[in-house]
C-alpha cells in the first residue's frame, strides 16, 4: 500500500497562498479592514501550525527523558493562542470576519494538501511484485 501524507511545509504554502487570496478578494469586494483582518488571521494560524510543529518535536525530546513536563507544553501553546487572538480582536478592533475567514484558510488549506496528496499517491503506479 502506497501512503502519502501532506507535509508541514505544504499546507504552510497553501495557507500562505489561501490567506493573500482571500485578502485580496476581501481588499477588492468587501473592504480594507476585512481584507487587514483577514492577513492577520491567516498569519496568526500560519505561526500556529510551526508553533504547533516546534511543541511536538519538544514533547517526543521532552518525554524521552520521563519528564511531565512536556505534558503541559500543548495546552500552554493553545492558551497563549487564544490570549493572542483576544488581544488581535478586542485591542486592535480588526475586521472580525475578515479575522475569522482568514483563520479558516489554514483549515481549508489542510483539506485541500490533504485531498491533493491523496489524489497524487492514488493515481501513482503500483510497484511490480516479485
Amino acid at each position: 500500500m502506497n501512503w502519502s501524507v501532506p507535509t508541514i511545509a505544504g499546507i504552510q504554502r497553501l495557507a500562505l497562498l489561501l490567506t493573500l487570496v482571500v485578502s485580496a478578494a476581501l481588499f477588492v469586494f468587501v473592504s480594507e479592514a476585512a481584507a487587514i483582518g483577514a492577513v492577520v488571521g491567516g498569519v496568526l494560524m500560519i505561526v500556529n501550525l510551526y508553533l504547533l510543529v516546534l511543541v511536538g518535536k519538544t514533547m517526543v525530546a521532552i518525554a524521552g527523558g520521563g519528564g511531565a513536563v512536556g505534558a503541559i507544553i500543548a495546552p500552554m501553546k493553545l492558551l497563549l493562542f487564544v490570549v493572542v487572538a483576544y488581544l488581535i480582536i478586542s485591542r486592535l478592533h480588526v475586521d472580525l470576519r475578515g479575522f475569522m475567514l482568514g483563520v479558516l484558510t489554514q483549515f481549508a488549506a489542510i483539506f485541500i494538501e490533504t485531498g491533493r496528496v491523496s489524489w497524487r499517491g492514488a493515481s501513482a503506479p503500483e510497484e511490480h511484485k516479485v
